[in-house]
This record gives structure tokens, sequence and C-alpha cells, in this order.
């Protein structure tokens, strides 16, 4: 008799992570992650797209956080993929999660380049073998202060790159986003790698539950000592930056962002893509946050694959309405999704692209985990045992402002989409109308109140 198939993940287990090595049960299959350190080629890309077509069910993920995933494996060709994969000798990130912005070091306007300071800290934690004693998802954040913001992404620890008084130093930044993280201080540049050490060592002792979040003040300086500054600086938010088509990062310097449509595409068709940036003199790409694919070369070059990615529907633009959708994979890539969020995704698109307009993200979750937005969003729908729950300014799993039928969830988002086309001010953005419409109205609207 077969042995029984492990369970799918329950609700409450979003911390886990699924990589190469440790495939995780999903709806559809098993699923395994891989992110990249530095540049691959699109002849590599190519080849990986061939693996998820041969291993999988040929479908691709690309992160909000710029890692790429295979889907709907069995046990053993996840493990076939992972020989392969490996084979390709590929610059896989392996050990604890460090990140760096995909232009770090190509950055004209960054105000360092935390590349060396990642570096070093993946050096030091490996000796230290803190990985399997820390969270599974700790997550170190190392911004340079570039064209890229990464101050969306979560991170138990941060250091952003700031210019005070005309000199460099590092900004610790400890839990969550950056507008919600602690301001711990300031650190010189050659401290930064060891103070963040240091903090890891500190978490790692209070066991695989602590996170970022739980450090304070108090705590940050019996730990770092003197290495922290005693002098703080306010962190700069920087706007909101899609990399989505092409951008100079220097002098003869080029690049073009190009987006998967709810972050997911057929490894045949990525394929076809890497191979037009083959033939066109690209010899670099990078997977990105948000959902894309960075590619570097020549301006030229840039522009003739920005035409291909427009010819097969990709996202190029941040007025294209896809861009404004946060979505995860939903029934049945999920097991724990309560609807196929993608199908209502690309009807939003299409019905509601208006009020799509990039002052806001629509999140729509299968379930109350919210994977793929964990920040509060102006509207959030999320599937759960009851209907399709609402969320005005917060996040999937929240308490919901209301719950609707799941018949319902088309013509709720169609009557939005009206309210707004037919009520807004000349010159004013979905964002700005909701904040004047207010929470109640917005929930009238949903569920069709005295009607």
């Amino acid at each position: 008799m077969a042995a029984a198939a492990d369970p799918v993940q329950p609700f409450g287990r979003r911390g886990l992570c699924p990589a190469l090595s440790a495939p995780m049960q999903t709806g559809d299959g098993f699923l395994s992650r891989v992110a990249f350190e530095a540049d691959i080629s699109p002849r590599a890309m190519v080849m990986l797209c061939g693996l998820a077509e041969r291993h999988g069910n040929g479908l691709i993920d690309i992160t909000a956080r710029g890692s790429l995933q295979f889907r709907g494996l069995t046990r053993e060709s996840a493990c076939s993929l992972e020989k392969d994969v490996l084979a390709l000798d590929l610059p896989l990130r392996e050990g604890l999660a460090v990140e760096t912005s995909p232009l770090a070091g190509r950055d004209d306007v960054e105000i360092a380049d935390g590349r060396f300071v990642a570096e070093e800290i993946r050096k030091g934690a490996d000796a230290l073998a803190l990985q399997d004693k820390l969270a599974a998802k700790t997550s170190i954040v190392i911004d340079g202060g570039g064209r890229l913001s990464m101050g969306d992404f979560l991170a138990d620890i941060r250091l952003k790159a700031i210019r005070l008084e005309g000199r460099t130093f590092w900004q610790l930044l400890l839990g969550g986003s950056e507008s919600k993280a602690l301001n711990a201080g300031l650190v010189e540049p050659v401290a930064a790698a060891s103070v963040v050490l240091s903090l890891l060592v500190f978490l790692a002792e209070k066991g695989p539950l602590a996170r970022g979040r739980d450090l304070d003040q108090r705590t940050v300086k019996a730990v770092c000592g003197d290495r922290l500054l005693d002098r703080q600086a306010g962190s700069e938010a920087q706007p909101p930056f899609l990399p989505l088509g092409v951008m100079m990062t220097g002098e003869s310097r080029f690049a073009v962002g190009i987006a998967l449509a709810f972050g997911q595409v057929r490894g045949a068709d990525l394929a076809h893509l890497c191979e037009r940036a083959d033939t066109l003199g690209i010899k670099a790409l990078r997977p990105s946050p948000n959902h894309s694919l960075l590619f570097f070369g020549s301006l030229s070059a840039c522009n003739a694959l920005l035409e291909t990615a427009v010819a097969f529907g990709f996202v190029t633009t941040a007025g294209d309405a896809r861009s404004s959708i946060a979505v995860c994979p939903g029934a049945p890539g999920c097991a724990s999704a309560f609807l196929p969020t993608h199908k209502l995704a690309a009807f939003a698109a299409e019905d509601c692209a208006a009020l799509l307009d990039g002052s806001f993200t629509l999140h729509i979750s299968g379930c109350g985990k919210g994977c793929a937005h964990p920040t509060p969003s102006l509207l959030t729908l999320s599937g759960s045992s009851d209907g399709l729950a609402f969320s005005i300014s917060g996040r999937a799993g929240d308490p919901p402002d209301g719950i609707l039928p799941f018949e319902q969830q088309k013509t709720s988002l169609s009557r939005l989409a009206r309210l707004y086309e037919k009520e807004h001010k000349p010159g004013e953005n979905a964002a700005i109308f909701f904040a004047r419409l207010g929470r109640e109205e917005i929930g009238a609207a949903l569920r069709q109140d005295n009607q």
C-alpha cells in the first residue's frame, strides 16, 4: 500500500518557507522555491523553464520578493528538479535570507552598495550555523537607498543607507516594513555586518519563534553596545517604484522591467521571452520585486525586448490595471484557498480598469493568510468559509468589514467601479475617492445596500 501523502500545510503555517531542498505540499502538488544572489543569463532561465515543464505542471511564479517558484511537482519530481537545478551551477541563495536590491552595484543614485555587507552577513551566519536556530522566514534587508525602494519588504532586521552631514551611515530598523519598523539608530559602515550578526545571535538564543519585532530599544542597545551610535536620523520614505519598462541605471547602462500578470506564467511563454532576449544580445537578468524580471542590456535591446513582452501579454507599465492587483495563487493551486483568485483578478483588471489607476493595491487573497500582500491595503478581499470577506484599509485575516456571498464577488466589484466612474471628481484618483467616500459607503456599495 502506498504511503499516505503529507498533509497540506494548514492555515496557521504561513511561516513555512519552501525551498529547493525542502518542497512544500500545496493544492496543485509540491512547490519548490529558489532565489538568486546574482544575475543569471537568459539561456539559464530558458533551461529553468524547461525544468518547470519537465518536472512540474509548467507554471512558474515570481514572488513579490523576486524568488522563483516551480509548481505542480510530485515528491519524486521535486527531487529530480533539485538535482537538475544544482547541475546548472547558478548563483543560488543558500542559508539565511539576506536581500539586496537587484540594482545594487549598478545604480548610480544609490547611497551605498549593500552587496558587500550582505555577503559578510551571510558568511558570518553560515559560520555560526544560525539558520536552523532562527524563525523559518527570518529576513534581512540591506537597502542601499537607490532607485528601487525596498521599504515595503517585511524584514526582521533592515539596514538602510543614508547620508548625514556628508557621511554615509546605515540606519538600523527592526521588524516589519520600513514605515512600521523600530528606528533603532545609526551604525558606521565598518560595524554594520557585526551589528546584524549580534542581533541574529540574540534572536537565535531566544528560540525559533523570536522575530525582529520582539526587539526593543533597550535590548538592541545592550546587544550592540557602542557600535550603535548615540544619534538618530529620520527615515525618508521613498515613493513606490515599480521596476517596469525601460530605465537608465547609470551612464550608458539600461534595464527593462517586465512583470508576470498576477505573478505567474507558463514556463514555455517565459522561455520564449528569454530566447528573444538572448538573440538581442542581452546577457543578464534578475528576478526582481513585484513579480518582475529585470533584463540588463543596451538601450536598443531593452526597447526591442519591451515590444516583444507587450506582444506576449506581459505587464510592462505601471498603468496596467494588473499591476495594481496583489493576488496569491488561490484555488486550485493552494489547498488553503476558498476561491480561484486569478479568475477574480482577471475580471477586475478588465472590468474595473478605471478604478485600478495605480493609486492603491487591490489585494485578492484565497484565504486569511494574505501571502501576496501582508501589509494593509485600501481594499482587501479574502476567501473564508463564510464567503468573500472584505476589509477596508486592512489585511487579510483582520476582522472583516463585511462578508459577501461568493456568487456576488464580481458584481460587487463592478458596482464599486461604476460608482467611482460616476462620482469621482476631476483629478481625483481612486485612493482619494475612497478616502472621501468613507468606510461605510464603500461597504454599502460592495454589499449593494438598499437594493
